[in-house]
């Protein structure tokens, strides 16, 4: 492996972590959950997903920093 390759595998690991770590892979997880569960259903887009987990969070509040 040349260092190259090694520069974009370790550039894609710690986008991957900041992505976690900040929440973003939330809707990653959520188009591959609802492509697989419901196929004939066109998921959410980014905004209107953001909007449903909000209002589901004000709506059921649990332990959290903010």
């Amino acid at each position: 492996m040349n260092l190259g390759d090694r520069l974009r595998r370790g550039w894609r690991s710690v986008s991957w972590y900041v992505n976690q770590l900040t929440g973003q892979g939330r809707y990653e997880a959520y188009v591959a959950h609802a492509r697989a569960s419901h196929p004939e259903v066109e998921p959410m887009d980014r905004k209107q997903f953001w909007r449903q987990y909000h209002a589901w969070q004000d709506a059921n509040p649990q332990g959290r920093c903010c």
